[in-house]
């Protein structure tokens, strides 16, 4: 099977995309702001705070996320005296060549034999490192390794972890902002309804009206940047699919490596929530992941592995899950 992926013209679009995210964030948090000032008349109280958390956690995302979330999975720089680990350097520094960058990103390994996995992260290409497991390099041969590392060069290149790196920190400041208030809540309505009945000038009632919409609207904004992060990490896997078959001219790598994915059922130790979208597959197994309806199209973080196999070898889902997991489905 061919791909005809004009991928110059994808990273430009990414590009866009972040210019456009960035934005529309920043105009919702202003609105956010703007809407609790006016109820309350409070103007710029809550406008100005809620940008400047935006700009905090952007900041912070952008030029510190990379440390951050290899420190999370426990990850450690390959070592070149290994013989599995030069290999997968090895790897890194042809499929890099390959794909015209300026030199091959750092590699990195999570030491955890029971998994295989990877992914890629950083700001931009300069920036950009890959990881994998120590269960990849000992499961997967140089063919699926070679698969699986030019599906994470991809995301570095067509600039997805830029995209992904700024969702994942304007749901962070939403998140940030939605905890502080809800916790305020409680407060208030623990400890605060003695004073409110010793005082009828006392402001409590007024405090909690304003916290219940800070909560109210910080967790709908949550819920539809979440869906937003979710949609693009899915559309994104695709694209690096294609672009891994380009870089190495060989579909079966990539399909071969994946099997082996879809059939280890161990979840992954350091992965969370907050980090699983970057996995070349997801790393706590969840099941919503491999389903195919509505409600899973719009929560999973990865499109079905079946699907993905489909397309690399063209063939019929319903064959390949057969073959996965001994049934149609």
């Amino acid at each position: 099977m061919t791909f005809s992926i004009d991928f110059h013209t994808e990273q430009k679009k990414n590009i866009r995309k972040s210019i456009l995210l960035i934005s529309v964030f920043f105009i919702m948090m202003a609105s956010f702001g703007l809407i609790i000032d006016f109820v309350f008349g409070m103007f710029p109280i809550f406008t100005s705070t809620f940008i400047l958390v935006a700009c905090v956690h952007v900041i912070v995302s952008v030029f510190a996320g990379k440390k951050m979330v290899l420190r999370s999975v426990k990850a450690r720089e390959a070592n070149p005296n290994d013989g599995e680990e030069k290999q997968l350097i090895n790897i890194v520094e042809e499929l890099s060549l390959a794909a015209g960058m300026s030199s091959p990103p750092p590699v990195y390994v999570v030491d955890d034999d029971d998994t295989i996995n990877a992914f890629a992260t950083g700001f931009k290409e300069e920036d950009g490192v890959i990881c994998v497991t120590s269960g990849l390099l000992k499961k997967l041969d140089r063919e699926e390794t070679s698969g699986v590392i030019g599906h994470e060069l991809s995301h570095i290149i067509n600039r997805d972890i830029l995209i992904m790196t700024l969702i994942s920190a304007l749901l962070g400041a939403v998140v940030m902002i939605q905890i502080i208030a809800l916790r305020g809540l409680k407060y208030n309505l623990i400890f605060g309804g003695g004073r409110r009945k010793r005082s009828k000038n006392d402001s409590g009632a007024y405090i909690i009206i304003l916290l219940a919409m800070i909560v109210g609207l910080a967790t709908l904004f949550s819920f539809l940047g979440r869906l937003s992060l979710l949609a693009v990490s899915r559309t994104r896997e695709y694209f690096a699919d294609a672009r891994s078959v380009e870089l190495t001219r060989n579909p079966h790598g990539l399909s071969s490596a994946l099997r082996k994915i879809a059939g280890t059922t161990k979840k992954m130790e350091t992965a969370s929530v907050a980090t699983a979208h970057l996995f070349i597959s997801d790393p706590l197994k969840r099941r919503i992941n491999e389903k195919d309806s509505f409600f899973a199209s719009l929560f999973s973080t990865h499109p079905p592995i079946a699907k993905r196999i489909s397309v690399l070898e063209n063939r019929p889902v319903e064959q390949v899950k057969k073959e996965l997991y001994g049934r149609i489905s």
